[in-house]
């Protein structure tokens, strides 16, 4: 079944984001070096298309030269794309981050080009978001802008004014994550999801509903111009996440 897909797919290790078929990402969310470094032997099994690092979970990460170091040893492990995501605390984060942490380790990232998208919320507002895209762009990196809300799904016309405020923020990649606490709710992030693909064009989404209400966002979404889901490897991420065995089923149903 086609889809509509972005104008402007980002083509990364011959990876492409707003391809034909939705990219299967898969979060590293352990908290130690050893915990981090198992679940990238876990790769191979599980075999995503992309990865995410969610570093708010690492011990280290008020430590740069740590951060950085276990960053490097997974460039040289990792063959697949890598998202850098270091989520604030007040959309989900794991814990509370200085920011002088977080700029440090972005900064080093991109400049070393140890990843190749960093994801940063849309409340840091277009100054710091210019200032990370300057950064970013001249590296070969992506920038993805969030928002996420783990309490409610707000009106189909904030989700959508949410994302037109990060593609207007810079953003390669735009990027919600909304809690349903009823089936309309996810239909919200459909519409809001095609509407914006629609008025749009170029730029690659990635748009779900958690949960167990929403899972059908992050097999069908990308009927409506979801470019990428999260499924789980070791461990998941954000509520509903669904296997990567039984996400790519799906998607051979759906998609091929």
């Amino acid at each position: 079944m086609s889809r509509p897909l972005p104008g402007k797919p980002i083509c990364v290790k011959n990876v492409v984001l707003g391809g034909a078929v939705p990219l299967v990402c898969v979060p590293l969310v352990g908290r130690s070096r050893a915990e981090v470094l198992a679940e990238v032997e876990n790769l191979s099994r599980v075999a995503p298309d992309i990865i995410e690092l969610r570093v708010d979970a690492w011990e280290e990460i008020e430590d740069a030269d740590a951060s950085l170091s276990l960053l490097a040893e997974m460039r040289r492990l990792v063959a697949l794309p890598v998202i850098l995501t270091c989520r604030g605390h007040w959309e989900g984060g794991v814990k509370e981050v200085s920011e002088g942490a977080k700029d440090a380790l972005y900064a080093g990232a991109v400049t070393q080009r140890l990843v190749d998208f960093v994801d940063k919320e849309l409340s840091y507002g277009p100054a710091k978001l210019a200032e990370l895209k300057g950064l970013a762009a001249p590296n070969g990196v992506s920038l993805i802008v969030s928002y996420h809300d783990f309490q409610k799904t707000p009106s189909m016309p904030f989700i959508y004014a949410q994302l037109a405020r990060q593609i207007a923020c810079g953003a390669d990649v735009a990027k919600v994550a909304l809690m349903p606490q009823s089936e309309e709710d996810v239909l919200k992030v459909f519409e809001a999801t095609l509407a914006t693909r629609r008025d749009f064009p170029d730029t690659p989404l990635i748009t779900m509903s958690m949960g167990r209400l929403g899972q059908i966002s992050r097999i069908a979404g990308g009927l409506y111009g979801s470019d990428l889901t999260f499924a789980v490897g070791s461990a998941a991420s954000a509520p509903g996440q669904i296997p990567v065995r039984e996400m790519r089923g799906s998607f051979e149903l759906i998609y091929r």
